[in-house]
């Protein structure tokens, strides 16, 4: 499953589509593997149990977690039973990729059948796997299909018992079902529940589905699986002054963020193009990016094709109005 903000692919006129929400535990729970094995909180505070099951597969393989939202899709309720219905090799193929458009444009079918058999030679791959591909497999591929699988069931399972919040699942199964009662395009109704991107649609992708998360605040992640686009998106907390300060706090205490600012101050740019001038990693800019995305000073613009950056002239109206109610 493809993830982050940032994928590329091709092809012809944009149609318009409608989309449809899914929430449940499983989802919730893959989301939230990301966020615990992203490298931005670390995995402290786990039980002994939870701490080596994840250092089994690895402590910074979060790419690898959302190459399981199709399988989550399938079973929202628990994706423990979908893995563990999934043959141990195919589960492999999930796991390389196999089933993203994406990486089969990168890195070939074969070459990606071939890792899943246990070939290291995609690992340090500039663009495969967002570039975190040795993070998140290599504790895996020497392993049997039989022992990965045992692996991340380990984790998946204790995951669900001890850390995943079943009120907030109960709130994003609320928000699916009330949204999915609405009618609009896909990106009219991405519009609505991610203030900031504007996305175009991609016909090689027809089929969009919209997964409301709390438990990787407040990244965007979109992903893909097969012929189908998911964008995974926060759902905020109440809206009040406070919190949008601290918000406004949060993205402006950054030095880098603030360049990305000023940058844009002066046009568009891209992701690359923001990396460069802070000199961080792509990974390490969308995170910032998404930061600034939160407190509604920046826009983002487009599709896997590709993603354009912009200053939110409205959202600086409104961080101007609060600075000056305070």
């Amino acid at each position: 499953m493809r993830m982050r903000e940032f994928v590329h692919e091709a092809m012809p006129a944009a149609q318009a589509r409608r989309a449809r929400f899914a929430a449940g535990p499983a989802l919730e729970t893959v989301i939230g593997l990301y966020a615990l094995t992203c490298g931005e909180t670390g995995v402290s505070g786990l039980s002994p149990e939870l701490s080596q099951a994840i250092a089994a597969v690895g402590e910074q393989s979060s790419e690898l977690w959302l190459h399981l939202l199709g399988l989550a899709l399938e079973r929202p309720d628990d994706v423990a039973a979908a893995v563990r219905a999934t043959p141990a090799a195919e589960l492999r193929r999930h796991l390389v990729g196999l089933h993203v458009p994406a990486w089969r444009e990168v890195a070939g079918v074969e070459a990606l059948e071939a890792t899943a058999r246990g070939d290291d030679s995609l690992l340090d791959h500039d663009r495969y796997y967002a570039g975190r591909a040795r993070a998140s497999l290599e504790l895996l591929l020497p392993l049997t299909a039989a022992e990965t699988k045992r692996r991340v069931l380990a984790v998946l399972e204790l995951y669900r018992d001890e850390v995943l919040d079943h009120d907030a699942v109960v709130e994003l199964e609320r928000e699916a079902d009330a949204r999915n009662a609405l009618a609009g395009t896909a990106s009219e109704l991405i519009a609505a529940v991610v203030p900031g991107y504007h996305y175009v649609p991609e016909p090689e992708l027809p089929d969009v589905v919209l997964v409301p998360h709390r438990a990787a605040r407040p990244w965007l992640l979109l992903c893909q699986h097969d012929r189908m686009r998911i964008v995974c998106y926060a759902i905020p907390t109440a809206e009040e002054v406070e919190d949008r300060l601290v918000a406004l706090g949060r993205a402006l205490a950054d030095a880098q963020r603030v360049r990305m600012l000023l940058r844009l101050a002066a046009g568009e740019a891209t992701l690359a193009e923001l990396a460069e001038l802070t000199r961080l990693a792509k990974s390490t800019a969308h995170h910032h990016l998404a930061q600034l995305r939160a407190a509604g000073l920046v826009e983002m613009h487009g599709n896997a094709r590709g993603y354009r950056f912009t200053l939110s002239r409205a959202g600086l109206a409104t961080a101007s109005s609060l600075l000056q109610s305070v």
